[in-house]
């Protein structure tokens, strides 16, 4: 009979292996970072487009809404009245969702300041409303009032909220039917809370639990960087809060985001500044 010890051998195997394994992993990596500086440099672009247009589109609306407002002042008859009243208010709106596109586009430094929770959702609703009810999905709001103030960047908060409403969209298109997202906001001491619900196709336990993962997305290609729940889940743990996920597949999906409210201490030396 012949012997032979093969251990050496199987070692460099082994070795050689975990090694294509770590090569490979760092490759899909290195592929993932391209695609998303790829993604980053376009939005760079999409946003200076969008602050141009939306600079060229303001100064007409100015115009409109300021004639506008003559005539309402110049002008007795009462049907006369409420039309000219339904163009002022229809160009109002149409400003202030100029005015929230220059927001996102316009680029500035982190900053935290106190802000109004449900004024955030609001403008980010006036962007999205129209585009997702041409999809076919409806957005219902609940906002408390009188919430006190929250310590945040806004521009990121409504960031978060964006990303949450296209997730929404998104996976209410992917059924094929009309839907609904319901966002609301509530006092429950020493936070405020938010939800954002869609009846959409819920996900299974795998997914749910790496939503917040780096990278990590069920879309196809090209829809998607797998990105947009990383980032809201850092900026949520950056602003002292947290953000959970509550679906069952077939049964739709919620978002539940949860912020400490403003320190008093914080409200009174903003007043005093």
């Amino acid at each position: 009979s012949v012997v032979r010890d093969i251990t050496e051998r199987k070692q460099a195997e082994e070795a050689l292996q975990s090694a294509h394994r770590e090569l490979k992993q760092a490759h899909e990596e290195l592929k993932s970072s391209q695609e998303q500086l790829l993604q980053s440099a376009k939005m760079a672009a999409v946003g200076q487009l969008v602050s141009g247009v939306a600079h060229e589109v303001n100064n007409p609306l100015m115009a409109i809404s300021g004639y506008v407002e003559i005539l309402l002042k110049k002008t007795s008859d009462e049907a006369v009245l409420k039309r000219l009243q339904r163009v002022y208010d229809e160009t109002q709106r149409a400003i202030s969702i100029v005015s929230n596109l220059l927001s996102f586009a316009r680029k500035k430094d982190r900053e935290k300041t106190l802000i109004c929770i449900n004024e955030a959702i609001d403008s980010v609703i006036q962007l999205r409303a129209y585009d997702m009810s041409l999809e076919g999905v409806e957005i219902e709001s609940d906002l408390a009032p009188d919430l006190p103030d929250v310590m945040a960047d806004f521009q990121q908060f409504q960031q978060v909220i964006l990303n949450l409403l296209i997730n929404a969209e998104q996976a209410i298109k992917r059924c094929g039917e009309e839907g609904k997202v319901i966002i609301r906001t509530e006092l429950i001491d020493p936070v405020i809370r938010v939800t954002v619900k869609d009846n959409g196709p819920g996900m299974s336990r795998d997914v749910r639990q790496r939503a917040f993962e780096p990278f990590f997305t069920t879309k196809g290609v090209g829809e998607g960087t797998g990105l947009g729940l990383s980032i809201c889940y850092n900026i949520i743990r950056e602003h002292g809060g947290r953000i959970l996920i509550d679906s069952v597949e077939g049964e739709g999906t919620v978002f539940t985001i949860e912020l400490p409210v403003a320190d008093p201490a914080a409200i009174i030396m903003t007043s005093d500044n």
